[in-house]
């Protein structure tokens, strides 16, 4: 079966503490409020968007081709917190390159390493996937911890330019692979990690 076809198939995702589900325009105001905080951005460089800028970026980029694309959602709270989704798919290599951001006020929480988990789970498990890759900007300290939290290992080193700034930087490539995440499940189970 299609990957695109299993995605369907799971519009709505939950643990203990979050619901990765599909973004609403209401979620602009919420989106705004953490797009806007630099340190949240130092290492995208996007350019802060005005609120009715947000809502349209909400409306083309996750709403318009919503497959693989989540809003974080703090049951608690029942707000946005911050979004993951798949960068990249790749149906023939049964591969996807994962993206993710976080409100900064929710940092050092565990909530990004629960919503990376539970997609990493779910992109094996559910979706067929083989492989999934992490592309972090070499500075970002706090998305490669949540890599590592996750079972990812660093596999190369390479310069390329940012997506927004257009600059050149320093990334590292971090992956998972089925057969690697089913020794990770096992030596968590047996209190080895």
């Amino acid at each position: 079966m299609n990957i695109y076809v299993k995605l369907a198939e799971f519009s709505i995702i939950e643990t203990k503490r979050l619901l990765l589900r599909p973004f609403d325009l209401k979620d602009a105001e919420d989106m705004f409020d953490y797009s806007g905080n630099s340190e949240n951005l130092k290492f995208v460089f996007a350019p802060h968007l005005s609120l009715s800028e947000t809502r349209f970026s909400i409306a083309n980029d996750y709403m318009k081709s919503p497959l693989g694309k989540w809003a974080i959602e703090l049951k608690s709270e029942h707000r946005l917190i911050g979004d993951i989704h798949f960068v990249k798919i790749s149906d023939k290599n049964q591969s996807a390159e994962i993206g993710y951001v976080l409100n900064q006020n929710y940092w050092n929480q565990g909530l990004l390493t629960e919503a990376l988990k539970v997609l990493t789970e779910f992109s094996f498990e559910q979706f067929g996937l083989k492989k999934l890759i992490l592309l972090i900007d070499k500075e970002n300290v706090p998305s490669k911890k949540v890599a590592l939290k996750s079972g990812y290992h660093l596999v190369k080193k390479f310069k390329g330019t940012n997506q927004y700034s257009k600059k050149i930087r320093d990334f590292e490539q971090y992956e998972l692979r089925k057969s690697d995440d089913e020794i990770y499940q096992k030596n968590s189970e047996i209190g080895e990690i």
